[in-house]
């Protein structure tokens, strides 16, 4: 059965994943991996300062973006 994060679910408000849960849970310094096989993302990241990233799989390689809570939603 396929897994879809809150940002790609094709099901409304249903999905496996629920990257706000994931980030606002997070501590500094730490990440969550995971396998959404809908939009291809595999893990968030919260950095030492704080800030949050999204790590995406783009052409077979893994790629950082920043990106904020609102934008996980």
């Amino acid at each position: 059965m396929a897994e879809y994060c809150s940002k790609c679910s094709p099901f409304k408000n249903r999905f496996d994943i629920d990257l706000v849960k994931i980030a606002l849970k997070l501590k500094n310094g730490y990440s969550t991996s995971f396998l959404c096989e809908g939009c291809k993302n595999r893990a968030v990241y919260k950095v030492e300062s704080g800030r949050i990233y999204l790590a995406k799989e783009i052409n077979g390689e893994i790629e950082l973006e920043e990106t904020t809570i609102e934008n996980l939603m």
